[in-house]
C-alpha cells in the first residue's frame, strides 16, 4: 500500500494500529492539482476535529490518486456521531471543491490496466464471468474498519482472497449449486 501524506499532517503513520478508519472513494482520478485542493480542506479538518470537547488525534492520506482514507485514533477519546457526521462533511466539502464527486459506496474498485478502475456490481460480475478479473486481480475492500487492517494488506487483496471471490466468483466446475 502506498499512502500518500502531506508532512505537515498528522500522518497516518503515527496512528496506531486499532485507530478508526474510512475510506472514501472519488467518481474519478485526482490530478496532483485537485488532490492539493482535497489535501488543504482535509488538512484544516483534521487539525480543528473535536469530539465531544475534546481533540480527535487524527490524520489522513489520499492513495492512488482515487481514495481518501481518513483515521482516528480512539485510544484516548471515543469520536462520536456527530463528529463522524462532521469528517463526512468535511471530505465531500474538500472533494466538492475540486469538483470530483465521491462514488457510490456499492461500486466496486480493482487495478486494471489502466490502474484503479470503479465499476457498479453488474459490471464486476460480468468482469470476473470474461476473465477480466482474474484471481490475482487486485481489488479494494472499503468495509475494512482499522488502521490496523490497512496495513495488514486487507483493504488493497487479490480477488482470490478478498469478499469478492465469495459473492463474484463463477461456480466451480461440476458445482450443484445454480
Amino acid at each position: 500500500m502506498s499512502l500518500r501524506t502531506n508532512a505537515e499532517l498528522s500522518s497516518l503513520a503515527a496512528l496506531p494500529d486499532q485507530s478508526r478508519v474510512w475510506v472514501f472513494t472519488t467518481a474519478a482520478p485526482l490530478t496532483d492539482d485537485l488532490a492539493a485542493l482535497v489535501e488543504t480542506g482535509l488538512k484544516t479538518f483534521v487539525a480543528d476535529w473535536m469530539s465531544h470537547g475534546q481533540r480527535v488525534r487524527g490524520g489522513f492520506a489520499i492513495c492512488n490518486r482515487r481514495f481518501i482514507l481518513v483515521a482516528a485514533d480512539e485510544t484516548a477519546n471515543d469520536v462520536s456521531g456527530c463528529s463522524i457526521d462532521s469528517m463526512f462533511r468535511a471530505v465531500q466539502a474538500a472533494v466538492g471543491r475540486a469538483g470530483v464527486p465521491l462514488a457510490d459506496t456499492a461500486d466496486i474498485a480493482y487495478c486494471g490496466p489502466n490502474g484503479v478502475e470503479l465499476v457498479d456490481r453488474p459490471t464486476f460480475r460480468r468482469l470476473v464471468r470474461e476473465g477480466v478479473i482474474r484471481p490475482d486481480t487486485l481489488v479494494f475492500d472499503g468495509t475494512v474498519r482499522t488502521l490496523g487492517e490497512v496495513r495488514a494488506g486487507r483493504w488493497e487483496r487479490p480477488f482470490a482472497e478478498s469478499w469478492h471471490a465469495e459473492h463474484f466468483a463463477p461456480p466451480a466446475v461440476g458445482s450443484s449449486v445454480r
